[in-house]
């Protein structure tokens, strides 16, 4: 991790940071890496669940066509 990266100061539920301090040392990670990995995933999870208007407008052609046949 880089070293010029300012300290970020978190507060969470006791029993979350035992649960994800859990899975650092399974993980064989940092407390710190465990937490930034998790937060990376949950990013690109969401952003693979977003859609477009445009995308949405298309599925939603395609199913009324599909309806029409």
């Amino acid at each position: 991790m880089n070293k010029q990266i300012p300290p970020f100061g978190l507060r969470m539920p006791p029993e979350v940071k035992e649960q994800i301090e859990k899975l650092a040392e399974q993980n064989r990670r940092s407390l710190n890496a465990e937490i930034i990995v998790r937060l990376e995933q949950s990013i690109r999870q969401e952003g693979r669940l977003c859609i477009t208007v445009d995308e949405l407008r298309q599925i939603i052609d395609e199913a009324l066509t599909k309806a029409g046949k």
